[in-house]
């Protein structure tokens, strides 16, 4: 018998890991903005962190919700529907990355 997550176990992790991800960027974006009166400032890609935040907030809304979590946890572990989701959740844990890096630049920047 393995040790390893069975394929639900890991999409459930990552699930967890990319909720937390959006919540911790979106706490971090928000809390610097209200510091530095910076919501209409751009900072990625043209984007300002109003942009950023509202597309956090979408995905938590639409893809990181309770609702979605409880789906997760019901979904036969043999569908094949389950790599599909992990590759697409990696996806947007390696976007958070991005994200995360281009606030480490734009910090640098202004230092």
């Amino acid at each position: 018998m393995s040790d390893s997550p069975n394929k639900r176990d890991q999409l459930l992790q990552r699930f967890d890991f990319a909720s937390k991800q959006n919540l911790d960027l979106n706490d971090e974006i928000e809390q610097y903005a209200k510091d530095h009166d910076a919501f209409d400032t751009p900072f990625m890609e043209g984007s300002t962190f109003t942009t950023v935040l509202g597309t956090l907030k979408d995905e938590r809304d639409l893809v990181f919700n309770e609702d979605n979590r409880k789906i997760i946890l019901n979904v036969d572990e043999h569908s094949n529907e389950l790599d599909y989701l992990i590759t697409k959740i990696e996806e947007q844990i390696n976007h958070y990355g991005e994200i995360r890096m281009g606030l480490n630049i734009y910090f640098k920047g202004i230092n």
